[in-house]
């Protein structure tokens, strides 16, 4: 999502997907990774600003073994510590075909505001 991009990629606090040269993504989904150290606060607490600020974020992925069923199995947290660490730093923001650029400038807004009053400067 070029828009995305280059609206994140000078955003010190956020770690945007990047695409290499030879390849082509589909971007069926748009996950960005927060610089936590950056940030005074969590992930949790930033999604949770862009729902108030009427963005649909969601959350990509939950290590598996953090599920009931694996929990039930005696699976421990810090078993995968980078899985771990991904999962929470990471916020998906939308993206899907019908997005207006409307919809897309209300996104970068929201994520601009909401890590601009959140980090640490």
């Amino acid at each position: 999502m070029k828009r995305y991009n280059e609206a994140f990629e000078n955003i010190e606090e956020i770690i945007a997907p990047y695409e290499k040269s030879k390849v082509k993504s589909v971007w069926h989904i748009y996950v960005i990774r927060l610089k936590l150290d950056k940030l005074k606060t969590t992930r949790k607490e930033i999604f949770e600003a862009l729902r108030r600020e009427n963005i649909g974020v969601h959350v990509h992925y939950i290590p598996v073994y953090y599920h009931p069923y694996y929990q039930r199995l005696n699976y421990q947290k810090g078993l995968c510590p980078k899985a771990e660490k991904y999962y929470e730093e990471a916020i998906t923001l939308p993206l899907f075909p019908k997005m207006s650029d409307k919809d897309i400038e209300d996104v970068i807004n929201a994520v601009n505001k909401v890590i601009t009053y959140n980090n640490r400067g």
